[in-house]
């Protein structure tokens, strides 16, 4: 058995190795099982490792295979982002990615796909849209990759909007701050420039980049430093901010001032990390504010020089500023002013509110016209120029006051002397009927003086008649003198009698409450002057003294005599020269006048009298007379005792003066004639007057009371009158027109013209037109029959006689 076994010993070994070898196969088999079964469990693991964080993802990871031109597998970002089912992407190709609007389009990231299968890593920022179309921002990122030996592109995929709109609005603000023209800077909190843009670099003559990581003490001289910036640091950190004004220097040395804010600079936590500063540079608005310094000076010189008065009020009236002017004109001191409403310096309640809304409706006025009240309570009459004017963001009023007081007195006095006009061409109307009444009523009076004994009473009467006839007379010239429409040559004049006059015709119209006192010197000598305008003069100082006197009565005293005058020392005192005056002196014991209204008593138009009560040109016009005439009016006043006034008037010699009209008046033998006189009026009784008179004197007389019957008369004969005595003012025709046809038909024929009154003839006017005498109504037998005689007597020679008035 054994040998048996031994001999079979060589078999049995192999068989035992090759059952050891499968054994050992075996177990090694179940061991490599066992490990792939491990492996591939881990291998498992991974991939769902994988797959969670692949689908976990927010970026898209997309796997496109370019043979096939399909997306192989992609992450469930993809459709949050795109919006799109995931089946649906499965049967898209890449362009889903790319929007289809250039620069964008899927053509134009052709070159990035190319260069990415080419190797190039490609990441970039790209502007597609969405599955509805909306356009959102993506940041790509494209690599090739192999998996199992084939070539995939593996693209992620990040959507970036906000961050892109977050990164713009950044950008924008980086850019606004890079160009204010505020200069901005930050520093940490050593003082370690950090940013600053560029109108801080500007400002202080660097260049950006290079001021960064400089210490801002560069920006300051060493005192700005220790006395602004190192205790406005301070205060930032415990306040948190300042705002002021703060020194910097220049690159160059120039220092200059700055408005500076400096605040806190905080991280997103909130910790300090440094400040930020922003400056303004003020050296303009420096030169600006000095330059409205002079300015501002420049207007308070040529404000306070203004010659019209100026003030400045806010919208309520009250006063914050005047010029030196408008204390003047109001007679208020500045301090008076300052601070008042206008209501207080005199503006009339009446019409603030109206001059307001017109000034807060249009924003000016103008020529806006009000009655003022300065301090003396008298009123002045102003016009008004206004404009609304802001000042630092308040509106007020500025206005001028344009002073039209002496304008309006003016326009008044027009009218006045319109109305005296007026009256004139009234007076003239009256005049010339009054003159032809006169005519026939002096021609009846002296007709039957020539019938009556001078002894008789009867007589005696009809003298007195003539005297008032006369008297009449001379007030139609006075009349027509007052309104400027006959002149009066002067003449040898008793001013006593015309004194004594004047007061007759005031005593019936002074109240009993006034005293009249005269003492008129019978031999006061005469003076050369026209009596209506003395007469004019006595009248205006006699009203003026007994106005003075009106409401609590008084004396008025008229002292007449004469004063001689011995050096020419009086021309500077008094105005007149040495010699002999008459001296009429008019006193009152009224109010007197004030010592402000001295100066002007004598000013054209200046009074102290209430409306209507006078135009202030009665001593005007008495002391242009006075003066006129070489003399003068003086007057002393005191306040509350009355006014004595003065009037010089030089004394004339006697005998260098002949009165020729009262010479003529006085001859006792009135001139006779035999010569045929045609005499035309279109009043009957001067007709029958003048006939009678010129009958009387021996003359043969052919009347006509109409002038163109009278033409035609006389075109039959001329030859057959010697002269020709005709009225001015007649209805079918004038006599100026009348003698112009006589002298066109007989050159030679001698024409009278008479006249009550018409301004269309004078002397001048008379002799041009070949007149031989010109004379005015009423008529007296002796002024008659001396003219007839002289012109009568002229015929014949080279040159007529003087026309006569």
């Amino acid at each position: 058995m054994i040998n048996v076994a031994l001999n079979n010993l060589p078999l049995i070994i192999p068989l035992l190795i090759c059952v050891i070898l499968l054994l050992l196969f075996f177990a090694w088999n179940v061991k490599l099982r066992q490990k792939i079964r491990r492996n591939e469990k881990k291998h498992i693991k991974h991939e769902n490792r994988y797959k969670k964080i692949h689908d976990a993802a927010d970026d898209a990871i997309v796997l496109y295979n370019p043979e096939t031109d399909k997306i192989d597998d992609f992450n469930p970002a993809l459709c949050d982002i795109f919006g799109y089912k995931p089946e649906e992407v499965y049967y898209l190709n890449i362009e889903l990615l790319f929007s289809a609007d250039p620069p964008y389009s899927f053509d134009d990231v052709q070159p990035r796909i190319k260069a990415a299968l080419d190797g190039s890593a490609q990441v970039f920022e790209w502007l597609t849209t969405d599955h509805s179309g909306e356009k959102i921002w993506v940041e790509i990122s494209i690599k090739k990759i192999f998996l199992s030996g084939k070539m995939f592109l593996l693209i992620f995929i990040r959507k970036i909007t906000e961050s892109k709109k977050t990164e713009e609005r950044v950008y924008r603000l980086i850019n606004i701050v890079d160009h204010i023209g505020e200069g901005v800077a930050t520093a940490d909190l050593n003082g370690t420039v950090t940013y600053v843009n560029q109108a801080w670099a500007d400002m202080h003559g660097y260049a950006v980049q290079s001021l960064i990581g400089k210490n801002i003490s560069i920006f300051h001289s060493d005192e700005q430093n220790a006395d602004d910036v190192i205790p406005i640091n301070k205060k930032v950190l415990r306040r948190g901010y300042y705002r002021g004004e703060v020194g910097h220097k220049r690159s160059d040395g120039a220092l200059f001032s700055t408005h500076m804010s400096s605040t806190l600079q905080k991280d997103n936590d909130g910790r300090v990390i440094g400040f930020i500063g922003v400056a303004t540079d003020l050296s303009e608005q420096k030169k600006v504010e000095e330059a409205l310094r002079e300015n501002e000076i420049k207007f308070r010189y040529l404000f306070n020089l203004s010659p019209q008065p100026i003030s400045l009020t806010d919208l309520n009236g009250n006063v914050l500023d005047v010029n030196q002017k408008f204390c003047e004109k109001m007679q208020y001191s500045r301090n008076e002013i300052i601070g008042k409403n206008t209501l207080d310096l005199g503006f009339p309640a009446e019409e603030r509110q109206r001059f307001t809304d017109l000034l807060i409706e249009n924003g000016d006025v103008t020529g806006y016209e009000i009655s003022h009240r300065i301090k003396n309570n008298d009123l002045i009459q102003v016009q008004l120029y206004s404009k609304l004017v802001q000042l630092k963001g308040e509106f007020y009023t500025l206005t001028v006051f344009h002073d039209i007081t002496a304008q309006r007195k003016l326009e008044a006095q027009l009218v006045q002397s319109q109305k005296m006009e007026a009256i004139g061409t009234l007076a003239g109307g009256i005049a010339h009927d009054f003159n032809n009444i006169l005519s026939a009523i002096l021609g009846y009076i002296e007709l039957a003086k020539i019938y009556i004994e001078p002894d008789s009473k009867v007589f005696q009467y009809l003298e007195e008649v003539f005297k008032a006839g006369n008297r009449a007379r001379d007030l139609v010239r006075q009349i027509l003198s007052i309104s400027r429409q006959a002149e009066q040559k002067r003449k040898p004049v008793n001013i006593n009698l015309m004194t004594k006059e004047a007061l007759r015709m005031l005593k019936v119209t002074l109240p009993s409450t006034i005293l009249i006192k005269e003492n008129l010197g019978e031999d006061i000598g005469l003076i050369e002057a026209d009596p209506v305008q003395i007469h004019q003069v006595v009248m205006n100082l006699v009203t003026n003294a007994s106005q003075s006197m009106k409401d609590r009565g008084g004396t008025l005293t008229v002292k007449l005599d004469t004063e001689e005058l011995q050096t020419n020392i009086m021309k500077k005192t008094h105005g007149i020269k040495a010699g002999k005056y008459v001296k009429l002196t008019i006193s009152d014991t009224g109010h007197g006048i004030s010592i402000e209204d001295r100066k002007r008593i004598f000013d054209p138009y200046y009074t102290t009298k209430a409306q209507g009560m006078g135009t202030g040109l009665g001593l005007a016009v008495a002391q242009s007379i006075v003066k006129k005439h070489g003399g003068n009016i003086l007057f002393s006043s005191k306040p509350g005792t009355g006014t004595d006034f003065f009037i010089y008037l030089p004394v004339i010699d006697k005998k260098e003066y002949k009165d020729t009209e009262s010479i003529l008046e006085n001859k006792s033998l009135l001139p006779t004639g035999t010569e045929h006189i045609l005499l035309i009026d279109d009043e009957d009784t001067i007709i029958d007057t003048g006939r009678e008179m010129l009958e009387y004197l021996g003359y043969s007389v052919e009347t006509f009371n109409n002038s163109a019957y009278a033409l035609n008369e006389f075109k039959k004969n001329p030859e057959k009158y010697d002269l020709v005595i005709s009225d001015m003012t007649m209805p079918e025709m004038n006599g100026d027109e009348l003698a112009k046809k006589m002298i066109k038909i007989r050159p030679d024929i001698p024409i009278i013209i008479c006249t009550g009154y018409n301004p269309q003839i004078d002397e001048k006017t008379a002799k041009a037109i070949g007149l031989k005498a010109f004379i005015f109504k009423p008529l007296t037998f002796q002024k008659l029959a001396t003219t007839v005689r002289d012109v009568l007597d002229s015929k014949g020679t080279e040159k007529a006689s003087p026309l006569k008035k």
